[in-house]
């Protein structure tokens, strides 16, 4: 394998190991004492419940409404007692009281519970209140306040030994509770009452006061007439009437003034050519043209009469002093119109000297009513807020006082028993059902626990899929482990010699699957010389290594098994041959290799044993000697198969690794490690040697992940040897 294997390797296997298949047949192994767990609760439970005390439950409900019942029809809640009825507070509030030690102390003390639930020996030299505070106690132990459905309906459930005290004291404190809630109502209503003929005298008598200092505030300031509203309405129309007029008095001003001084500056040039015509109004402007065209007129018979007759004619000198007079009458009208819009200016300043008069006066008036409106509204605010009040309580007390007398008719509290605890005949406590299904779960989640902390801590190998993970090799099969009844146990020859003596077995015909893939393994290369070892003792490398060289034997294969555990040799023991000469001999030149080579009862299977034990078994393997030998030796044989020592104590089977075609790693179910075969694999490719695969030894035969998949696997990956 290359680095790119050792790095799938470290990458692929998960830190705890968590492979599913692992828990189940965990669980499959364990479940009978998994079963035995649960039986062993489940009767410990029964047994307990049979011991424990019986304990009965009574329960009595009470029924209450959001409000109490509106006789009056006054669509709204009566007394501020339930003001906020109907509420989640309202319905947490009431099942206080309920479980109240002062509402309990009622019912013991009004029912004499005290002399039930106490014995004659607990009441004995006590006082009756020591005696009713002792038994609310003990009461109050016994009793649960219920509100499950928010309904409006609660639960009074009382839990003791005696059946028929149950239910006493469930309904005897029901009881309690709608005789509290009927004079509480009761008494919410009188005092009602009380405080609302209180509170409603005295919001008479400043009823009364508002409407007197309102009444002489009118009469002082003379608005009993006229109210305040009316006058500061004619104040007002007043203060836009004179300034509309002043407005339009202040325009008429500039008018006439500019016309004024156009006039006035118009007046001192020469009659007939001034533009006064222009200025003056069209009434002045008429008779100021009848006499200007007069003048016109007149002037043209003066020029005429001057050419005919000359200055001196009398004729000329009357028609001179005509047009005279019609000039000097023409100054005189300039004057007239001056003179008149001079009036007309006087007049409008005087006009509007009046309206601002008026004005300040309207101003200065409404400047004054502004005190009085403060003062007036805030007498008549006053007279509406407590006008107000009144008319509120005075409402109130009168409905407040006839629910009274209603309510001493007729029942309307809004508190009423329902059902009446009956006497119960099967007990709450202990629930057997309830105790075995709780021991039952728990036992099963206690012992699944532990099944499941044994298999998270397992390191070892379960099954090729944990071996596979492990070493990054390919599985080459598995060997079933062994049932009771085919080997006598601690026999290693009888095991090591079981795939020769039992030919049609389980054991053999996976055996022959492990060679079928070994020889397909090595389809693209010669694999003649095989190591075959483990990570620790004792996992079946050496059984795995016989069992390997007899099915390679029974293929008609000349097949040549090599101890090559110097330190401590087994393989003499299990294929019964000498261990005098052997493969030390061979490596140091003493003898040759007829002297050392066993037969064995196999057919076709040769032994060569470790023959005598070297002080420095490693340096022997890795002389030069060792591999001319194991080279002659591949002449004569098909295959060696060298059984070498363990890979986690020495180093010899990484030497003899290096030196062969390839190294089977065996590991054992259950007993090797997956870090210690991790290890070891790292350290046949940490030499470069070659990892044909791996077999896993010891495997359960009803292990689904071991015997049964891998069996299937065996017959899939068959096929193409069968094919050849």
């Amino acid at each position: 394998m290359d680095e790119t294997s050792d790095e799938s390797l470290n990458d692929d296997e998960p830190a705890l190991g968590v492979d599913f298949r692992r828990y189940l047949d965990a669980l499959r192994k364990w479940i009978w004492a998994v079963l035995a767990i649960v039986a062993l609760a489940i009767t410990a439970s029964v047994i307990y419940t049979n011991r424990q005390p019986k304990i009965y439950e009574a329960q009595a409900s009470v029924q209450i409404e959001p409000r109490i019942p509106d006789l009056l029809g006054q669509g709204q809640d009566l007394l501020s007692g339930v003001a906020t009825a109907g509420t989640v507070d309202y319905y947490k509030q009431q099942r206080q009281v309920l479980s109240s030690f002062r509402l309990i102390k009622q019912t013991v003390s009004t029912h004499h519970l005290q002399e039930v639930v106490l014995s004659e020996a607990e009441s004995k030299d006590l006082k009756l209140e020591d005696k009713i505070n002792i038994a609310t106690e003990r009461v109050r132990t016994m009793m649960s306040v219920r509100y499950p459905e928010q309904d409006r309906i609660m639960y009074v459930v009382v839990q003791n030994g005696d059946p028929q005290l149950a239910a006493r004291i469930s309904n005897a404190h029901v009881s309690t509770y709608v005789d509290y809630a009927r004079g509480l109502l009761s008494t919410d209503t009188k005092q009602a009452s009380s405080a609302l003929s209180t509170e409603f005298d005295v919001v008479e008598g400043k009823l009364r006061e508002a409407e007197a200092e309102l009444y002489k505030y009118q009469k002082d300031n003379d608005l009993l007439a006229v109210t305040l509203e009316e006058r500061q309405n004619m104040v007002s129309t007043g203060i836009t009437t004179y300034t509309s007029k002043l407005n339009e008095t202040h325009a008429r001003k500039i008018e006439l003034v500019s016309r004024l001084d156009r006039m006035r500056k118009a007046a001192k040039e020469e009659v007939l050519t001034s533009p006064i015509l222009m200025i003056g109004d069209n009434k002045e402007n008429n008779a100021f043209d009848a006499l200007r065209a007069q003048f016109y007129a007149e002037r043209t018979k003066f020029i005429e009469l001057e050419k005919e007759v000359g200055p001196k004619n009398p004729q000329y000198v009357m028609q001179k002093a005509k047009m005279d007079d019609i000039y000097n009458a023409l100054e005189t009208e300039a004057k007239r119109m001056l003179g008149g819009l001079e009036e007309q200016v006087a007049a409008v300043l005087a006009t509007e000297s009046a309206l601002k008069n008026e004005v300040d006066k309207a101003t200065n008036e409404a400047l004054a009513l502004g005190p009085k409106v403060v003062a007036y509204n805030e007498l008549l605010r006053r007279k509406k807020s407590t006008e107000d009040r009144y008319n509120i309580l005075r409402s109130r007390l009168s409905t407040s006082e006839l629910t009274d007398r209603m309510n001493r008719n007729i029942d309307s509290t809004n508190v009423r028993p329902l059902d009446e605890a009956r006497v119960p005949v099967a007990p709450v406590f202990p629930s057997l059902r309830k105790n075995i299904i709780i021991a039952a779960l728990m036992s099963l989640l206690v012992s699944l626990g532990l099944v499941f902390l044994v298999v998270l801590f397992d390191r070892s190998i379960k099954s090729t899929a944990d071996a596979q993970q492990a070493t990054g090799a390919p599985i080459l099969g598995i060997i079933p482990a062994f049932d009771s009844s085919e080997i006598t146990p601690n026999d290693d020859r009888e095991r090591d010699l079981y795939v020769h003596q039992h030919p049609t077995s389980r054991v053999a015909e996976c055996c022959r699957s492990l060679r079928t893939n070994i020889l397909c393994s090595a389809a693209d290369r010669e694999l003649k010389t095989l190591v075959v070892s483990s990570a620790n003792p004792r996992e079946g490398k050496t059984m795995t290594a016989i069992y390997l060289g007899t099915t390679m034997a029974q293929s008609g294969q000349r097949v040549l098994i090599i101890d090559t555990d110097m330190r401590r040799p087994r393989l003499h023991v299990s294929l019964g041959v000498p261990r005098q000469l052997g493969i030390s001999n061979l490596i140091v030149g003493d003898k040759t290799p007829d002297d050392v080579i066993k037969t064995t009862e196999i057919a076709n299977l040769f032994a060569l044993p470790c023959g005598p034990l070297p002080p420095n078994p490693a340096e022997l393997l890795m002389s030069h000697r060792f591999n001319a030998v194991l080279t002659e030796l591949a002449t004569r044989f098909d295959r060696i198969i060298l059984d070498s020592p363990p890979l986690g104590i020495v180093t010899d089977a990484v030497v003899l690794a290096k030196q062969t075609d390839g190294m089977i790693l065996v590991a054992r179910a259950g007993k090797t490690l997956r870090d210690e075969i991790k290890r070891a694999s790292k350290q046949v490719r940490g030499v470069g040697a070659n990892i044909v695969g791996v077999i896993v030894n010891g495997i359960e035969p009803d292990n689904r992940s071991g015997y049964y998949s891998y069996y299937g696997y065996a017959e899939k990956e068959s096929k193409p040897s069968s094919a050849s």
